[in-house]
């Protein structure tokens, strides 16, 4: 899978007490339900550990908390990441294929995910810090390449950024734009199968 599902984690600092991180995860956790569905574009750039840019894309997000969650890039090559709550599907119609996972099983390691779940199973894996509007994520186990995952968002719910910082150095950077509140059809969230696509099933 792309960098998408790297996402959508400062190295572990030691001496953070259990009830700080609850008070913090309560925090982001109020935030998070001032906004229970969003649409928005989003700005991605990949960035390597000598500041080079890797990549730049562009497309819109969905969001319907808790779970669902439809991620499409338009450029520079289309794909789409989409959930159910249960399902989670990635179309990539450059080369007819459409790999399917089961969300419980790949939370950690797609990011962007932590925040359109049920924060508390999912973000236990995790060391939670904040610094202002941004809260980092850092993982307890060294089970994937993320060192880190920042998400910046107001206290009135609406998410500026987000970043994934990996081991090897590469930075993965979102933006959002014209984010906006408003219902969502649950059947955005649903994905049927193209006739003649190559299915890869990792349920």
């Amino acid at each position: 899978m792309n960098k998408i599902l790297i996402v959508i984690c400062l190295l572990i600092i030691p001496g953070v007490s259990s009830s700080m991180q609850c008070d913090i995860a309560t925090v982001l956790q109020k935030r998070l339900e001032k906004i229970q569905s969003f649409h928005t574009e989003f700005n991605q750039t990949v960035i390597d550990k000598r500041n080079i840019l890797i990549q730049k894309s562009h497309g819109y997000v969905w969001v319907n908390r808790p779970d669902q969650l439809y991620w499409k890039v338009l450029y520079p090559d289309s794909s789409d990441l989409i959930s159910d709550g249960k399902t989670l599907w990635f179309y990539n119609p450059s080369v007819k294929q459409v790999s399917i996972y089961c969300v419980k099983n790949i939370l950690q390691n797609t990011p962007l995910m932590l925040v359109s779940c049920h924060w508390s199973n999912a973000w236990k894996r995790y060391h939670l810090l904040q610094k202002g509007d941004t809260f980092i994520f850092i993982p307890k186990e060294l089970y994937s390449n993320i060192k880190k995952f920042t998400l910046n968002i107001l206290k009135n719910g609406n998410i500026n950024r987000f970043s994934i910082f990996e081991r090897d150095g590469v930075c993965i950077r979102y933006v959002l734009a014209k984010q906006n509140p408003t219902e969502i059809d649950p059947k955005k969230f649903q994905f049927s199968i193209p006739p003649g696509v190559t299915i890869d099933d990792h349920r």
